[in-house]
């Protein structure tokens, strides 16, 4: 890794996202995945940056990705052309394309709706529990929404 470690932070960037590409690309080929490796790939970078040993690779893979999201939308212009190409075709299953496209929509909406609740409750419980049964919690003695209980009322 020392070598690597003398090249310029962009271009070792790039190495990085190359490598988490292909290896992408390989295991969607070795295991015969219907997922594309390029997908795959990206997971793999971004739970190697979840992992605290690997995390230094997303951190050294940020000067080539940041420029990229930067122009994120000339990414958009191909698959925006082969649509153009193919009209009549999209024409044709406009139908199913429109269900896909909004049954996706709605199931991303109400899932991420879901998890933000449950996150919220999660840290409204992870509070109660740091106030204690004494109910102050430290500064700003936990009085805010949930104050107005009651003494008789129980929190739940």
């Amino acid at each position: 890794m020392s070598r690597l470690a003398e090249l310029p932070p962009l271009l070792l960037g790039l190495v990085i996202l190359v490598l988490a590409q292909m290896a992408g690309l390989g295991l969607a080929a070795l295991l015969g995945l219907p997922v594309p490796g390029v997908v795959i790939g990206l997971v793999l970078l971004v739970a190697a940056g979840a992992v605290r040993p690997t995390a230094v690779l997303t951190r050294r893979a940020e000067p080539a990705a940041a420029p990229l999201l930067k122009h994120l939308q000339l990414l958009f212009i191909p698959p925006g052309v082969g649509i153009v190409v193919e009209l009549e075709t999209v024409a044709q299953n406009a139908l199913p394309v429109a269900l896909a496209v909004g049954g996706s929509f709605a199931i991303t909406l109400v899932a991420v709706g879901l998890l933000l609740q449950a996150l919220l409750r999660r840290q409204d419980r992870r509070r109660d529990d740091a106030d204690g049964p004494g109910g102050s919690g430290g500064p700003g003695g936990g009085g805010g929404p949930r104050a107005a209980d009651g003494p008789g009322r129980s929190r739940a």
